[in-house]
């Protein structure tokens, strides 16, 4: 939810839109909502609580994204089937990210089809999606947004007989988003790539399984504290 905020501060720096302050106040809302639960050994209403927050946070986010995008992309809400562009470079663009986040979390000898906070489903790696959530404003949804803002990427470009994006262009989103991936930044002290800072958080996570040591949650530019997990109760497959 902090990186939201961040992403949403970034992309109105120039347009200065007043409502999107209000739309990063809500968020902030559904962040101290978070802050405030204490954990119990009810896990599932715990789980279903914070999935709550998250699900009306990213509705303000989306709902912010919406005013920073050209009007004719059609960008309406964020939704699994895409029928317009921006949805249809993000679900191409978090299946990247989610490939990498797989890799570093069998790299660590985790499982990615348990997760902590979204549900275990056949066929779906759950923690994957658990650990992708640090990471899809600041790699995917900044770099897809600059693309069309930047009319690298145009309404042109989306193929209307199954709303997926042409083969030519997807090659540039690969492009950009893997420059993302492999791009340095000053993170905690150290000069670190975000692949560095994904293995480095999945790395992190097994600690907190097997050693009970605080997980914090990665953002650009404030760490999310987060209580002790009793890792081994959550998620009994691991």
């Amino acid at each position: 939810m902090l990186n939201q905020k961040s992403t949403l501060t970034t992309l109105n720096k120039r347009k200065k839109i007043d409502e999107i302050n209000v739309l990063k106040n809500k968020i902030t809302k559904e962040i101290k909502e978070i802050d405030s639960l204490k954990l119990t050994n009810n896990h599932e209403n715990i789980k279903m609580k914070i999935m709550g927050c998250e699900g009306k946070a990213s509705y303000e986010y989306w709902s912010g994204i919406k005013l920073l995008i050209p009007p004719n992309i059609g960008f309406e809400q964020r939704i699994q089937k895409p029928t317009d562009l921006l949805n249809s470079m993000l679900n191409y663009g978090y299946a990247i990210l989610a490939s990498e986040i797989t890799k570093s979390i069998l790299l660590n000898g985790l499982d990615p089809y348990c997760g902590f906070l979204h549900f275990d489903r056949d066929n779906r790696t759950s923690l994957t999606y658990d650990l992708i959530e640090d990471f899809r404003q600041q790699i995917v949804d900044k770099t897809v947004i600059n693309l069309i803002n930047k009319k690298q990427i145009t309404v042109t470009d989306l193929d209307k007989r199954n709303n997926s994006i042409k083969l030519d262009k997807r090659k540039v989103i690969v492009s950009k988003i893997m420059d993302k991936i492999n791009s340095t930044i000053n993170y905690n002290g150290e000069e670190l790539t975000y692949k560095d800072i994904m293995n480095k958080q999945t790395s992190n996570l097994v600690k907190t399984i097997l050693d009970e040591e605080e997980f914090r949650g990665f953002s650009l530019h404030w760490w999310v504290q987060v209580d002790k997990i009793q890792s081994k109760k959550f998620c009994p497959k691991i």
